[in-house]
């Protein structure tokens, strides 16, 4: 389950428009986007192998660090245990 359904899940009404401010983009632009990743990296790696290693790398620790800094939203949030009425 995604973070973002956790948090929905514990407190779904005040979090329904940041739920969906998150969500929206990724349904309208993400195929785009994608496409056009893959273009710039086969520009830019070309045949070399080791270009293709270094970006793999590279999109591999930018999702671990994406997942750190996810995780640290959830927590900070559940940590805060602030009542849903002050979430409105």
């Amino acid at each position: 389950m995604s973070i973002i359904e956790d948090v929905y899940n514990e407190y779904p009404f005040p979090i329904s428009t940041f739920k969906y401010y998150l969500e929206r983009p990724i349904e309208v632009n993400g195929d785009h986007h994608r496409r056009l990743a893959m273009q710039m990296t086969a520009l830019l790696c070309g045949d070399d192998e080791i270009l293709w290693n270094e970006a793999e790398a590279a999109v591999i620790e930018a999702f671990q660090m994406r997942i750190h800094l996810w995780d640290g939203v959830r927590d900070a949030i559940v940590k805060s245990k602030i009542p849903v009425t002050e979430l409105k």
